[in-house]
């Protein structure tokens, strides 16, 4: 007895069927070609972990899980309860760096001096609108002139602090932070007449009641700490002033100040730059506890080549921040524009952190500086157990 074979027979002379196989062949082509260009525009490079960060950034927290729960099955039903994945446009912004609901990727390579608002969100508690990123305005010529006899608000007393119960921890003397502030003369509007006049924040600059009350507060709470730190007092904004200089030149002179004291001092690893930022109340005060603070924020600085090792170290303060005042640090953002580098290639502990804005009191720094030493210390003295275990025992 014999078996009937079956079988079927595909008939390719239809039009139809031709003309799928010949724009399937040209698809084929196509995406080979735009490989083979891809890779070997990037042939010699690896793919770099700021690409891969960037990638990332782009993908939703929907796409990551689902992509995950390939591999986790756990993330395969945490991801049920995320929004819904587009794959096309994560595709599109994957290939052409535009992002359609950021209208900044559209114009941020042809409008120039636009790049002093290419910010990039490394990290962020929550979604940040358009109005609610960093930026860095240089003041009017108005509020650059010399000043003459201008009443002036006294600077607020700080607060009454609660003794420690013991401090165990001490670097014994030794000056570790350097705190200063490129923008020295950046104040609120509260404490200069003409700010409050006009109720223009740019006017907001005043060569005694500014930031740098707020590093010398820092300075003494991480003194509290146990961590020994000294503050710049140099006039930067008063140099350039006297030289007829351009304001943008503040880093190269603040750069000759943290060169120098690095020269003085062997001891001295970490370095903060103090700002306050230009966004108006809302945008830059949280109450925690009945208390209203200042927010933070951290900016890196992406022209410096080493700038993750920098984010790294802003990461872990940031992280110590939020795990006891959650909402008082609006993250970390990395800037190319500008300066872009923000004199952190010193070192890799080297940050720039926006305290508060043109409206907030001094009250209110104080009490962010009080919480930002605190935790500032907590990663210094975690990184010191790390750095004494790995050393090596003397025989």
């Amino acid at each position: 007895m014999y078996r009937k074979s079956r079988g079927f027979v595909v008939n390719l002379n239809g039009a139809g069927m031709q003309k799928s196989f010949v724009i399937l062949s040209l698809g084929t082509a196509v995406i080979f070609v735009l490989a083979g260009i891809l890779f070997a525009s990037q042939a010699g490079r690896g793919l770099s972990s700021q690409q891969v960060g960037k990638m990332t950034v782009a993908m939703s927290s929907g796409v990551l899980l689902h992509t995950m729960s390939y591999e986790i099955p756990y993330f395969e039903a945490v991801q049920k309860n995320e929004e819904n994945i587009d794959v096309s446009s994560l595709a599109f912004r994957l290939i052409t760096s535009i992002n359609p609901k950021d209208p900044r990727s559209f114009l941020g390579n042809e409008l120039p001096g636009f790049s002093l608002f290419d910010t990039e969100v490394l990290v962020s508690g929550k979604e940040l609108a358009l109005s609610e990123l960093p930026f860095e305005s240089s003041p009017p010529p108005e509020a650059l002139k010399k000043e003459g006899d201008t009443e002036k608000a006294a600077p607020a007393q700080a607060e009454t602090e609660k003794p420690m119960e013991q401090e165990v921890l001490s670097t014994n003397g030794k000056k570790v932070f350097f705190i200063y502030n490129t923008h020295n003369r950046e104040s609120w509007v509260h404490a200069v007449p003409e700010a409050r006049a006009k109720n223009n924040p740019d006017l907001a600059m005043d060569s005694e009641t500014n930031i740098t009350l707020v590093s010398k507060r820092l300075s003494q709470s991480l003194e509290k700490n146990g961590i020994g730190s000294s503050v710049g007092t140099t006039d930067f904004t008063g140099r350039l002033i006297n030289r007829g200089a351009a304001y943008a030149l503040s880093y190269a002179e603040s750069l000759k100040a943290v060169k120098a004291v690095m020269a003085q001092n062997r001891d001295l690893n970490y370095f903060i730059d103090i700002h306050r930022d230009s966004l108006r109340r809302k945008s830059t005060t949280v109450t925690l506890d009945g208390k209203s603070y200042a927010q933070i924020h951290f900016v890196i600085g992406m022209r410096n080549k080493n700038w993750e090792k920098n984010q790294q170290f802003a990461l872990k303060v940031h992280n110590a921040v939020e795990k006891k005042y959650p909402g008082l640090s609006k993250g970390i953002f990395g800037k190319k524009g500008g300066n872009g580098e923000y004199n952190q290639s010193v070192s890799p502990n080297a940050i720039l952190i926006e305290v508060g804005g043109v409206d907030n009191t001094i009250e209110e720094c104080y009490r962010t500086a009080d919480v930002l030493a605190e935790a500032i210390a907590e990663v210094y003295w975690e990184a010191e157990k790390v750095d004494a275990k790995t050393k090596p025992k003397r025989s």
